[in-house]
């Protein structure tokens, strides 16, 4: 799997992966890990970045995908939700981040970035 960030969303993004005791997730929010605000088990297909100290528990995002910034982390089974080839755009309208995949388009039009790090 391979995820491009464009440069405009790698500026907004870069300070994140930056952070050495921070983990970049990739959240499919479904209701599965501590994480998700759905709390059960839901039809959501929405992405987030989640932006999480590296001292949380993250065994349920257990696939990682290797970016020019760093590493992005994923609950291994929402690959089926991803495409093969991916990348994050930022949108230049309203400044939101985007997951658009090469075969199925716009996976997540507005791609919510969540900082859940406690010293931030």
């Amino acid at each position: 799997m391979k995820l491009t960030i464009t440069d405009e969303a790698a500026n907004k993004l870069r300070p994140f992966f930056e952070d050495q005791n921070a983990l970049v997730l990739l959240d499919f929010d479904d209701g599965v890990g501590p994480f998700s605000k759905v709390g059960v088990c839901s039809l959501n297909q929405a992405f987030q970045l989640v932006i999480a100290d590296k001292t949380e528990d993250i065994h349920d995002y257990n696939e990682k995908i290797t970016t020019e910034l760093g590493d992005v982390y994923y609950k291994g089974y929402s690959d089926m939700y991803l495409d093969q080839v991916m990348q994050l755009k930022l949108n230049p309208q309203n400044m939101t981040l985007r997951l658009v995949g090469n075969s199925s388009g716009e996976l997540t039009p507005v791609l919510n970035v969540i900082d859940l790090r406690k010293n931030s």
